[in-house]
């Protein structure tokens, strides 16, 4: 036995090795892929740096202004090798604006002569790319094959919300867009993670059932309440329904911890009927309620930190500039506090309905073999 351990940690840590060589390799191409792309790349060869002026800052004290003169040389297109000047303005804030480091990368908009250029972001593909293979290092390493599955499930859902985007960008209706892909999210990621069984399927109708139920409640309490102001939305420039894409929005945002919640619960009640197939529904339900209360104030803080902490900069920033706190929650906290709110009513009904659905198996199987 102790054999059979030692050699599985070997083979474990040579497939680590592999990934972290393979991982060196990919950072070094995703470093030199410019070519890939159609818009101009730069990379800083040196930087000039003046103090321009100081000016009064939005409350109180002094904000200096500078201005980099920054040399680069072009590394695709036709002009490749050639350099560029291009101007930069920074604040001691960077509220609106970046200070740029010789060895950074830019996305350029050359001017006619090629000699000179406006820039329009920095280059972030290769932090996104560590990010990522530290994610899946971290993953593999330790849940092993479990692991594996839940990296495969979550490139799978990023490929369905790409392919989602562009259908929007179609002409699809939002609301019958938002509900497929719901469901294939739900599907994808249960089945993949857990396989195809008992806990997967009933995990997946709790998931659903959870979700219809808060979005019918949602839609209740929209249609006799005062609307939110929709055209404050962050990046909201399109004349679509706001309220539709809010909707949507909070929706799909629920989704995950709704079903973390219906896999947490069902799973423990499988264990529960695995060990003891005679199980009665009463001490399954008191074993859920158990459960529940364990993760319940856990998972409701975790939707707190991640929707009302996610807008504190921008509330930071508001009532830096002497915006009041009224404007600030009209505009701001009123839209992260429904978000959070409406994820976790999905969450409390997710507990409820896990009984529910359980009771209803458990029915049919006494019928089917009683």
């Amino acid at each position: 036995m102790k054999l059979h351990i030692t050699a599985d940690r070997r083979k474990k840590r040579i497939l680590m090795l592999i990934l972290l060589i393979a991982a060196i390799i990919g950072y070094f191409l995703v470093d030199h892929d410019a070519s890939l792309y159609d818009t101009t790349i730069v990379k800083i060869t040196a930087i000039e740096t003046e103090h321009t002026e100081v000016q009064d800052a939005v409350v109180s004290g002094k904000e200096n202004y500078y201005v980099q003169s920054i040399t680069a040389q072009i590394l695709n297109g036709d002009r490749k090798g050639n350099t560029v000047a291009l101007s930069n303005q920074y604040t001691d804030s960077n509220v609106r604006d970046e200070k740029y480091r010789v060895g950074d990368s830019l996305l350029v908009e050359l001017g006619d002569d090629g000699t000179s250029g406006k820039i329009l972001e920095q280059k972030r593909d290769t932090l996104v790319y560590l990010l990522a293979v530290a994610l899946l290092l971290g993953m593999l390493a330790v849940a092993d094959f479990s692991g594996l599955l839940a990296v495969c499930s979550l490139a799978l859902n990023i490929a369905l919300l790409t392919i989602a985007l562009y259908c929007y960008l179609d002409g699809w209706n939002i609301m019958a867009l938002t509900a497929v892909m719901i469901f294939l999210f739900s599907m994808l990621s249960l089945l993949i993670g857990n396989g195809w069984n008992r806990r997967s399927m009933l995990s997946i109708i709790v998931t659903l059932l959870s979700l219809a139920a808060t979005a019918a409640i949602y839609l209740l309490v929209r249609a006799v309440s005062p609307a939110l102001q929709y055209q404050m939305l962050e990046y909201a420039v399109v004349p679509d329904d706001l309220s539709a894409l809010f909707f949507c929005e909070i929706m799909v945002g629920g989704l995950g911890a709704v079903m973390d919640v219906a896999i947490s619960l069902i799973s423990t009640a499988d264990e529960l009927l695995e060990q003891n197939p005679h199980i009665a529904y009463k001490e399954l339900k008191q074993s859920i309620c158990a459960v529940s209360d364990d993760i319940m104030g856990t998972m409701v803080n975790v939707l707190f930190f991640t929707y009302i902490c996610g807008g504190l900069p921008e509330m930071l920033l508001m009532l830096r500039n002497n915006l009041t706190f009224s404007f600030v929650w009209e505009y701001v906290l009123s839209f992260e506090l429904v978000r959070f709110l409406v994820g976790s009513i999905g969450l409390v009904l997710a507990v409820p309905i896990s009984q529910w659905v359980l009771h209803i198996w458990m029915k049919r199987q006494e019928g089917r073999y009683g």
